[in-house]
């Protein structure tokens, strides 16, 4: 009995959730996350949290190849995101204040 073998590839934190699932989904990848230790989180004496701690997404798959492609397209796609954040926030900003001025 063969099992199948299973590639990851860990997705920094930064890159928004939305564009993760879009490759995961046109890619035909299953996304995840790693395994958060208590210890990294939160006082174990106090249960209360030290810092913020966000497990990273990990995106699976049977094919390195797909992986490499979902890669660059997630790499792809947040540097277009980057890039065109300023005129979204002046563009909200002017919606937003123009109902104020009404």
């Amino acid at each position: 009995m063969e099992r199948e073998r299973k590639y990851a590839l860990p997705i920094p934190r930064g890159i928004t959730t939305g564009i993760v699932f879009e490759a995961a989904e046109k890619f035909g990848l299953e996304v995840t996350q790693e395994e958060a230790s208590s210890e990294d989180a939160f006082d174990p004496r106090t249960g209360f949290p030290i810092r913020d701690y966000v497990p990273r997404m990990i995106l699976r798959g049977d094919s390195p190849d797909k992986l490499l492609a979902a890669k660059e397209y997630i790499y792809k796609r947040h540097e277009e995101w980057i890039s065109h954040l300023e005129e979204w926030r002046t563009k909200r900003r002017e919606q937003i204040l123009g109902k104020y001025r009404k």
